[in-house]
């Protein structure tokens, strides 16, 4: 059979049908080998995006569980994709699709998980607890790292507050200078002009380490000459949330140079005035304003070239916690830090937990495994227990994340996988491990969330909202409290058995 096939140019050309079959198969062969080549991963083009191919299975309609066959987005950006379509198109999870909250409270409380024969793996916060409790007078300080989850002091904000009406204290903890997104509820910072900024750790790529504390930032006056810079520490009076009280302010810094002074100021009087001599060592500036309710500004004057690495606003006694989001991290930053540094920001400190909360951002990188990703947390659990021995570190399993696949909208497949991740490296690391997916309904519960009244997460199926990220610290806190009774339980008993062999063995 011929064909004749007129040209552009007005010519006639005659095509046989099989040169027509053999140019399809042709094409189809080449489809096909490159469905057999393609990275399952995909090839990542950017930190945002990444291209995948159909797999075989895919092309023929053969589930495989576990591939990604569209572009998918970083989830710390505005989100994958809002979802208009009809929520009956949803797989079904463990919840009503318009769960409420006490629904989701009514649930199982999930257990704290503790490596194997390793239940005393948080024993050392749970001693600093109880000894607050017991009417010692010292600061315990808790660090809680995030990814974009954590922002705006979601999460965070509800954990301390709890921890502060149990066991005492008030403040917001250490706060970042310059964070990536600048929003806080409760206290605006702001800085004259002439401060530099570091670059964020995730996007850090140079081969000398990142001259950072433990906020993983910094803010530098670099120029030699005559300068008066100023820092100014604001309370934000919004009703809906807890008004900011703190009774010391706090810099981490080192001065380089020359001379610098220092002046805590403020609209009535000074408060503090210090000269900081150039020195290459990291310190903590402790300034008294004794409960003022006034705005302080801090006035930096001399040719000196101060890093100042945070700045805190805590009570003397109590609980603090420091809120440190990471946007589009996933917790795997901390190598990059110069570790002389960051172990003596952690000395100063003197932290007793450290809660990591990540996972969101490996989710849309879809693996057959995730074992990279495990080596790679268990390198900073690691080198956090390095620089702080004593330090007790719990780490929060990723949440459940939904996407759109051939119209329906379903829970990625790998968020197990991803969890899995997580608990592997922190029980391989001695650190205690909550699971975040479980406590939530597991699969397909992000979408119940994202439906729920009033809604719990937004329609990205990523983030939470603000009620729902007070949901998730709730949930975590209950599991925490509960452990925390058993221990005071189990320490009552070891004391009145000890009593009683006293008793026995006069």
């Amino acid at each position: 059979m011929k064909i004749v096939v007129k040209t552009f140019v007005g010519t006639e050309e005659i095509v046989r049908l099989s040169e027509i079959v053999a140019g399809l198969l042709l094409i189809l062969t080449l489809l096909f080998f490159t469905c057999l080549i393609f990275p399952v991963e995909g090839i990542r083009l950017s930190p945002r995006f990444t291209l995948t191919f159909p797999t075989v299975q895919a092309v023929f309609g053969v589930s495989e569980g576990s591939v990604e066959t569209s572009f998918s987005i970083d989830c710390s950006d505005e989100g994958f994709f809002n979802f208009a379509g009809d929520p009956e198109q949803c797989e079904k999870s463990v919840l009503p699709l318009k769960c409420t909250p006490e629904q989701i409270r009514a649930l199982p409380l999930q257990p704290i998980e503790y490596p194997q024969g390793r239940g005393d793996v948080l024993s050392g916060i749970m001693s600093a607890l109880a000894a607050l409790r017991s009417g010692n007078r010292e600061l315990v300080r808790i660090l809680h790292y995030g990814d974009s989850q954590l922002e705006a002091d979601r999460m965070t904000m509800y954990l301390r507050t709890q921890l502060q009406k149990e066991f005492g204290g008030g403040g917001v903890g250490y706060v970042a200078l310059n964070p990536q997104i600048p929003i806080n509820p409760t206290v605006k910072i702001s800085m004259s002009g002439d401060w530099s900024c570091s670059v964020p750790a995730v996007k850090y790529k140079q081969p000398a380490p990142l001259r950072v504390g433990h906020l993983l930032s910094s803010v530098t006056l670099a120029s030699r000459q005559q300068k008066a810079s100023w820092i100014k520490v604001e309370r934000r009076p919004i009703k809906s949330y807890p008004a900011l009280s703190f009774s010391r302010i706090k810099l981490l810094l080192t001065n380089s140079h020359a001379t610098i002074l220092l002046e805590a100021k403020t609209p009535t009087k000074t408060i503090f005035a210090k000269l900081i001599p150039p020195t290459p060592s990291l310190q903590e500036l402790d300034l008294s304003v004794q409960n003022s309710r006034e705005n302080v500004t801090l006035h930096f004057r001399g040719s000196g070239c101060p890093e100042v690495y945070g700045l805190a606003l805590d009570y003397n006694t109590g609980v603090a916690v420091d809120n440190i989001p990471l946007r589009s991290s996933s917790g795997i930053d901390f190598v990059k830090a110069d570790a002389t540094l960051l172990k003596e920001s952690y000395r100063l400190i003197g932290a007793k937990l450290v809660i990591m909360q990540f996972g969101a951002n490996m989710v849309p990188q879809a693996m057959k495994s995730y074992s990279y990703y495990e080596e790679q947390l268990y390198r900073q659990l690691a080198l956090i227990k390095q620089l702080m021995p004593d330090v007790n570190i719990l780490v929060v399993g990723v949440s459940d994340m939904a996407r759109r696949s051939n119209g329906v909208l379903a829970s990625y497949p790998n968020i197990a996988k991803v969890r899995n991740a997580q608990r592997q490296a922190a029980f391989r690391a001695g650190c205690a491990f909550w699971d975040t997916y479980e406590a939530m309904g597991g699969r397909n519960s992000i979408i119940s969330w994202a439906y729920a009244s009033p809604m719990l997460a937004t329609k990205d199926f990523c983030h939470f909202s603000n009620a729902g990220a007070t949901l998730v610290a709730e949930l975590m806190y209950r599991s925490f409290l509960r452990d925390f009774k058993r221990h005071m339980a189990a320490k009552k008993e070891e004391s009145t058995m000890s009593i009683a062999a006293k008793s026995t063995s006069q």
